[in-house]
């Protein structure tokens, strides 16, 4: 045979180089998404497991912190209750604190007056009676006490011999000397006298009597049968009842009907219950007014011839002239010189 004969045999497709760079690429890129997937994966898991391992401490120390806020709590509340047992304390040491600087001052006082001499006792003594004897005389009126308070201060000082105190003395002798001179109304005598008067004024005898006039009715015995005589008497006898007549020596005397007797009487005792609140006030004025009341109602209405009303009487005429205010000297004199006499030894 003839090479011509011969059948043709086709040569392989040869791949193109550009068909085969292709597929290559492909491959790498499936080759790094698997790997990349993979990676992914990884990473996804990962961070999953680390999720939860940090969900699971984050839930531990929330759990840690819950216990230790309670035992923060607890430990608080002993805290607090520590603190208002420290302020409880503290109060009663501060109250015996007090307590104490109480009696430290009391004990030092009482130093103090043990450490003061008798001197300085005489003269605080003598000038407390001197003020007592000031305060007499201002509000009372009292030269009595006044008095008897300056004697009493004179022979303390008489007998606290170391004492020089002679001015003192001398201006406490010049005091007593003013109010010996001084007249002293006996104001406690008048008063009984006041009150002697209005427990006698029930008793003393008025001028018309307080006693209502009785009637006194003489019955007869009739026979019967005289009606109109018997009735006849029996007017009269009223007739006689009703009138009372009287022989009377003073014309102008003053009538009180029986039941204004009382009246009259309470008044006379109100009269001398206030000439004695005038008389303790050393109201002069209103004493002599009351008195001078009573003595014309006296003589008005009592009848002055009977022995106890001229002596009630003649008791208010003497009360009346009695001197009720008098003026009061002071002791200023004194009160100066014991007072210049402390202030000399507190400045030794």
């Amino acid at each position: 045979m003839t090479e011509s004969n011969l059948p043709s045999i086709a040569p392989p497709p040869v791949a193109s180089p550009r068909r085969g760079a292709i597929d290559s690429t492909a491959r790498v890129l499936g080759a790094g998404a698997i790997v990349l997937g993979l990676v992914t994966a990884w990473l996804a898991w990962e961070v999953r497991s680390n999720t939860h391992a940090v969900e699971a401490s984050a839930g531990n120390r929330i759990a840690e912190l819950g216990q230790e806020s309670a035992q923060s709590k607890a430990a608080l509340s002993q805290l607090q209750a520590s603190l208002r047992d420290t302020h409880a304390r503290i109060s009663e040491l501060e109250g015996q604190v007090a307590e104490t600087q109480e009696q430290r001052v009391a004990l030092e006082e009482m130093y103090r007056d043990l450490a003061r001499s008798a001197d300085d006792r005489v003269l605080s003594e003598v000038e407390q009676m001197l003020v007592l004897a000031s305060q007499q005389l201002q509000l009372a009126g009292n030269v009595r006490g006044a008095l008897a308070a300056l004697q009493a201060a004179d022979t303390r000082l008489a007998h606290a011999e170391k004492l020089a105190a002679t001015p003192l003395r001398r201006a406490i002798a010049a005091d007593i000397e003013r109010l010996k001179a001084v007249p002293q109304p006996d104001t406690v005598g008048i008063a009984v006298k006041l009150d002697g008067l209005m427990n006698q004024v029930d008793a003393l005898p008025l001028i018309i009597s307080e006693t209502p006039p009785q009637r006194t009715v003489t019955r007869w015995r009739e026979p019967p049968g005289s009606a109109i005589g018997r009735a006849a008497r029996d007017f009269w006898d009223e007739m006689k009842g009703l009138v009372r007549i009287r022989d009377m020596e003073m014309p102008d005397i003053a009538l009180l009907a029986p039941e204004q007797a009382y009246f009259l009487r309470e008044n006379l005792k109100l009269r001398l219950l206030s000439a004695r609140v005038a008389l303790l006030a050393r109201d002069e004025g209103s004493f002599r007014e009351d008195l001078r009341a009573s003595q014309v109602w006296m003589s008005k209405y009592y009848d002055t011839k009977a022995k106890p009303a001229a002596l009630a009487l003649g008791t208010l005429k003497q009360l009346a002239e009695s001197p009720v205010n008098i003026s009061v000297p002071d002791i200023n004199a004194s009160l100066a010189a014991v007072r210049t006499a402390r202030a000399a030894r507190e400045r030794k």
